[in-house]
């Protein structure tokens, strides 16, 4: 029997039958309908374990998964399959004197920024502001706009059971410090949304801890700010940026007791002295509602070994920006606790998801005026369901990234209810469905997608909702249909995903 055989690899309690946890671990934010449930849930404990696992599975299709934090469908089986949870492999191995570390893939981001602090060092890689819960190899499989260079290789497991290392670690006599090392095998697993296989370990690339400089500028329409972020990113390097709507402005500083004391002490922590520390509490004081007055707001970080260089790679940027310098507490609340997950759903228990475009800077103000239009024309069904449309903007490099998000009342699944407080689990726990709003949400992003898509966006986390063979040439639609014909033949290996 299927479930004895795993049982005697991973435990007992890592095989998992019951119908609350195969539900759970069958869906991401949003609802599919296509959606089928896992026939059951195996949660192995090392490579080796997973190796074993998916060599029994010879015969079932298999979805890998992380924290399960996506909105494309991307770990949602849409036909039977086993799902394997990678939520134990979280073991972190810091090579501190090279400049890596080998991370499970299951180990969440915040886990990571933790074990790396004593040693005064980061991930090169940027991560998500999900990362208090979402996965270093979830990330890896679905990809980030601005890329994955601070990636340099993987462990993992095909769908034969076969173990490969990619990176300068493939070699038996080499350790894992160097991607490129022949072919660049690492970038094949990239992005793939678990397609090629299951990734079992990654390895980062490591960085001295920086200081940081933080600038922020209202803006009175969307046209001119994106139009800024591009120019910025035209003439300047080593910039993030981000911007937000005053809708989504506003209900990003609504925030529980207990999540503001933990951003007030992130703060103070992050202060460098007292002084700085009172002068920064009373920044968030005065500064929560700081962009109030201005529709849409920009906010930079620049990072450099000193903070004198950091201002004055921030002085340059702000030479490129035509626009009213506002409070920067925004940017530097995100810097000291960059990680928080409760923006999962809206600040009155609201569901939410996003659809995201990556545009190249020539691209990006022309799509953002077909968005806002496109949704401008469908303002009577929004008001009439009540489905609410907020903006996110953000660029690290020559590309701005677009996120239209859309919030609605409606009940909550498993997944939102697990990652909220008790007070607010009690509070937004047990709404009615509001079908009215899925379907409208449903249909809005898919026009909304084909918007990105006649403006040549590409996009992360492409998973099923995505479109990536169809936009292909013959010849690349070719090559990737081969490698994943190569590493799976039966196609066991998260069926749908990427469109193949």
């Amino acid at each position: 029997m299927l479930q004895q055989a795993l049982t005697q690899i991973v435990g007992p309690a890592n095989v998992l039958t019951d119908d609350a946890a195969r539900q759970y671990a069958s869906s991401d934010i949003f609802i599919w309908p296509d959606a089928v449930i896992a026939e059951l849930v195996v949660r192995p404990g090392s490579t080796a374990e997973v190796a074993q696992v998916v060599a029994l599975l010879e015969n079932k299709n298999i979805v890998p998964r992380g924290a399960g934090l996506s909105y494309t469908g991307a770990v949602v089986p849409h036909s039977p399959a086993v799902v394997v949870d990678t939520a134990r492999l979280d073991a972190i191995d810091v090579h501190a004197d090279d400049l890596y570390a080998v991370v499970g893939a299951g180990c969440a981001w915040e886990k990571v920024a933790q074990a790396l602090n004593p040693h005064g060092l980061r991930a090169v890689q940027r991560s998500p502001i999900s990362g208090s819960h979402s996965t270093v190899g979830g990330l890896a499989s679905q990809n980030l706009p601005g890329g994955m260079d601070g990636v340099i290789g993987l462990t993992v497991v095909l769908a034969d059971g076969t173990v490969a290392r990619t990176g300068s670690a493939a070699r038996t006599d080499a350790s894992a410090f160097q991607r490129y090392s022949g072919p660049d095998l690492t970038g094949v697993f990239l992005g793939d949304c678990g397609a090629f296989g299951i990734k079992t370990e990654v390895v980062l690339r490591l960085a001295p801890e920086q200081r940081a400089a933080f600038a922020s500028f209202g803006f009175p329409n969307p046209d001119d700010l994106v139009g800024a972020i591009a120019t910025l990113m035209r003439h300047t390097s080593g910039v993030r940026a981000f911007a937000m709507d005053q809708a989504k402005g506003a209900s990003a500083s609504k925030v529980e007791a207990g999540e503001a004391a933990k951003i007030l002490g992130a703060v103070v922590k992050g202060a460098g002295s007292l002084g700085q520390a009172v002068k920064d509490v009373a920044q968030l004081a005065r500064g929560r509602n700081a962009h109030a007055g201005h529709p849409w707001s920009l906010h930079l970080t620049v990072e450099a070994a000193t903070e004198a260089a950091a201002q004055s790679q921030l002085d340059l940027a702000r030479k490129q920006i035509r626009a009213t310098e506002i409070d920067n507490v925004v940017p530097k609340t995100l810097h000291a606790k960059p990680y928080s997950i409760r923006g999962l759903v809206g600040p009155d228990g609201e569901r939410w998801v996003p659809v995201h475009g990556v545009l190249p800077l020539s691209s990006a103000r022309a799509c953002m005026a077909d968005l806002r239009a496109h949704l401008d024309s469908q303002a009577g069904d929004l008001k009439r369901i009540g489905v609410s449309a907020q903006w996110l903007v953000s660029s690290a490099g020559p590309y701005v990234t677009i996120e239209p998000m859309f919030y609605w009342r409606d009940a909550l699944d498993p997944i939102q209810l697990a990652h909220l407080s008790e007070r607010n689990r009690s509070r937004f726990g047990g709404g009615a469905e509001n079908t009215a709003a899925r379907d409208l949400v449903r249909r809005l992003r898919g026009e909304l997608r084909d918007v990105f898509a006649r403006h040549g966006a590409v996009h992360a986390q492409i998973g099923r909702f995505y479109s990536l063979t169809e936009r292909m040439d013959p010849g690349s639609r070719e090559l990737l249909a081969r490698i994943k014909r190569t590493l799976d033949p039966a196609g066991r290996m998260n069926p749908g995903a990427l469109g193949l």
